[in-house]
């Protein structure tokens, strides 16, 4: 392959600059995401989410004109486009949910630009490349993500577990606001508040139901989309709070989003808490915690997004409770 590609019209070198990246991505999304291929092959695993946007983005700029792979404007802003083109299209195309795709975009642009910057620099440094260097230096980058996967299942992920507080003034006694926790009747739309959750359209609460008060109670929390979360109770204090582990029920899910694999190997809930904290006005601090565990190779990154969402869904939980409580003094 000529290194000067300036004999090529400007458009036919644009389109084999974006054009094959965005070919490369859509054929290593199909084998990362086959279920039927080895388990090392997993669109939640450093090979898919870093190696491969690095690819996408060393392409962009290898595949360009001369002139183009020159221009420092292109080397850093051309591969954001390219791998964002592809999470767009990934999106549209419903191969991955939307709220994934987000999550997922940091670490993609960012190795998108670093393999960019990485083919930047080894033509900068070995301005001489030419044919058999060229194609061989260009496989190597395509095939990296399949030599990098193999390897990477050789290691297992950690868990990692943590615990999310929010906490809410209630003007109202720990009596009243006691029974409200223990049990959550349907949630009108009324008295939801405007949320992340509700904006972007994921799963709310709807209801909770406790068979029996006290240790061994269970505690059944129906969802939108048809998940359920079935707790058994472990700590009672009456008018103080209560304990409840959670395991989920994704039998009847019915969305787009990845819900089934809540209690797989990557993402669990453990258990909920509610604690009531007395104030000396008279009202109290009504604390809810959640403890969860993820298993990723993206644990710091990945707990960023959890410890957000399940604020937001504290928060959703809270202020229903609150607004019960104090309308029924």
């Amino acid at each position: 392959m000529d290194d000067d590609r300036s004999t090529l019209s400007p458009i036919l070198s644009t389109v084999l600059a974006f054009g094959g990246p965005l070919a490369y991505g859509f054929i290593a999304r199909l084998i990362f995401g086959e279920s039927t291929w080895p388990g090392w092959f997993q669109t939640l695993s450093a090979a898919f989410l870093c190696v491969v946007p690095f690819t996408l983005g060393s392409l962009t700029v290898f595949l360009a004109s001369s002139a183009m792979r020159r221009n420092l404007w292109y080397v850093h802003l051309a591969p954001l486009f390219s791998s964002g083109a592809f999470m767009l299209a990934v999106a549209i195309l419903a191969w991955e949910a939307w709220i994934c795709v987000v999550m997922a975009s940091p670490i993609f642009l960012v190795a998108s630009m670093f393999g960019g910057l990485f083919v930047f620099i080894i033509f900068k440094i070995f301005d001489a490349l030419r044919n058999t260097t060229n194609v061989s230096l260009i496989v190597l980058i395509l095939l990296a993500p399949y030599f990098i996967a193999p390897l990477e299942s050789r290691f297992p992920p950690a868990d990692k577990f943590r615990t999310v507080e929010s906490v809410v003034v209630v003007n109202a006694p720990p009596e009243a606001v006691w029974q409200n926790i223990i049990r959550l009747p349907p949630i009108a739309e009324s008295e939801r508040p405007q949320n992340f959750f509700r904006t972007a359209g994921l799963p709310r609460p709807m209801e909770a139901l406790l068979d029996r008060e006290g240790v061994g109670g269970i505690r059944a929390g129906q969802w939108e989309d048809g998940l359920i979360w079935i707790g058994t109770i472990t700590e009672w204090s009456p008018d103080q709070g209560f304990t409840v582990t959670l395991e989920a029920d994704t039998s009847r899910v019915q969305s787009p989003l990845p819900l089934k694999g809540i209690g797989g190997p990557n993402f669990d809930m453990v258990d909920d808490r509610y604690w009531i904290e007395p104030r000396a006005d008279g009202k109290v601090n009504l604390h809810l915690y959640s403890t969860y565990r993820l298993t990723t190779r993206f644990n710091a990154y990945g707990s960023l997004w959890v410890d957000f969402l399940l604020r937001d869904i504290q928060n959703h939980i809270l202020y229903v409770v609150k607004h019960r409580s104090e309308v029924g003094l």
